[in-house]
């Protein structure tokens, strides 16, 4: 079930539509007058642009000035500044690139900057706490064969509900009265009990375990496993949906969140914490947002953080008004064969070229003419290209995240 981008679109108009407040008691809620709100969006803009310069950032188009972000965090990640100059520019409505920014009010600039702000400090929150997660999480794995046992209560009632609950998962239904699970599963209570290091991440730890061994955990006698292997990063198929994948995967994510709210209460268990190993060891959470309907409840890395919070206009790399006469789902139905040469043809390394002629505004005509059908479709090749190069510009910058992250 692939996402669609219509829906998103509409979801987020409807969802605008809802949570519509009054500039007057917007400005209000935020503590501003009008007069401070449009000194503040001038600032904000002031700020972006004074930071660009100072890294010879260079905003002619967007892939100039992405291109240019790239490199230099990929040099200095943890420059606070180029952190910030990103989570602006990802979040972007216009207001600070200008785009449409003759159409703009003074009143939706003034909506723009108080939204945007928030979510750049939203962002900026979530990562220094990921990093901080991330941190915490390397200390465990160095000392997770220490011995730091604790006397701990009698576990068996939670063992009990622990059973009924897992056993309830369609990839755990062979467990159900298997005496090798229920003792495999109790040891791995008594042990995760028994660890002042490891009690904190119980419900990740149970669901690591149990959905990348449920084999053995169901019919190995005395199965211990190996806990600082479950922290390691565990790759699924995402890209293709084999006819058992989806269901497989969704399994796991009720299984997860099952458990989470199992604990949810336990003052031992950092739920947090849980979140971010699950969100950053597998790719369980992204195929989720990829392919079922968003939920801020599915825990997120920062790259989907930044997928969630990202302008739906970001990057913009045409007019869309050019190509308002191109319906492009019509032309894919009704030229199937085109469609799939030029999926062919528009590898990564001629997108990559067609990027790089925007990016120095560089005559586009040599790689268009060498285009497919571009004579006698020339609008939706254009189109075509633009799209896809848009594809591989939002994935470079989404992909910058995991370098913000030490």
């Amino acid at each position: 079930m692939n996402y669609d981008m219509d829906y998103e679109i509409y979801q987020y108009i409807s969802q605008q539509v809802e949570n519509y407040v009054l500039l007057d008691d917007l400005l209000v809620r935020n503590h501003l007058t009008y007069h401070a709100a449009k000194q503040k969006t001038a600032l904000f803009k002031e700020k972006y642009n004074f930071l660009l310069e100072k890294y010879h950032i260079r905003k002619q188009n967007p892939v100039m000035l992405c291109y240019d972000l790239i490199k230099l965090l990929n040099q200095f990640p943890e420059n606070e500044e180029l952190q910030y100059l990103y989570f602006c520019t990802v979040t972007d409505t216009g207001l600070l690139n200008e785009i449409n920014s003759d159409s703009i009010t003074e009143e939706q600039a003034i909506r723009n900057y108080i939204n945007q702000k928030k979510q750049v400090q939203e962002l900026t929150e979530f990562m220094q706490i990921q990093t901080e997660y991330k941190q915490k999480l390397s200390q465990i794995k160095k000392n997770i064969k220490k011995s730091d046992s604790t006397e701990t209560p009698d576990c068996m009632q939670e063992f009990q509900l622990l059973y009924e609950l897992t056993v309830q998962h369609t990839f755990l239904y062979g467990a159900n009265k298997n005496q090798i699970y229920k003792d495999n599963l109790y040891a791995l209570l008594i042990c995760l009990n028994n660890s002042k290091i490891l009690l904190p991440l119980k419900p990740y730890l149970i669901f690591a375990v149990l959905s990348r061994k449920h084999g053995m955990m169901q019919n190995r006698e005395n199965f211990i496993p190996n806990l600082k292997i479950v922290f390691e990063y565990q790759k699924y198929q995402i890209d293709t949906d084999n006819g058992k994948n989806f269901n497989l995967y969704l399994s796991y994510l009720e299984l997860y969140d099952h458990l989470k709210r199992f604990y949810m209460q336990d003052q031992k268990t950092d739920i947090a914490f849980c979140d971010f190993c699950f969100a950053n060891s597998s790719p369980l959470s992204e195929w989720f947002f990829r392919y079922c309907q968003p939920d801020a409840d599915i825990p997120m890395n920062l790259k989907q953080k930044i997928t969630v919070l990202k302008s739906l206009c970001f990057p913009m790399l045409y007019c869309y008004e050019d190509y308002s006469h191109c319906d492009v789902i019509q032309f894919e139905s009704e030229h199937p064969e085109i469609w799939k040469r030029w999926k062919e043809y528009a590898r990564p390394a001629i997108t990559e070229n067609f990027l790089q002629a925007v990016s120095c505004n560089s005559d586009l005509s040599e790689i268009l003419n060498k285009f497919p059908y571009y004579e006698k479709f020339s609008s939706y090749a254009e189109l075509f290209l633009y799209e896809s190069a848009e594809r591989m510009l939002d994935e470079k910058m989404l992909n910058l995240a995991e370098k913000l992250i030490k």
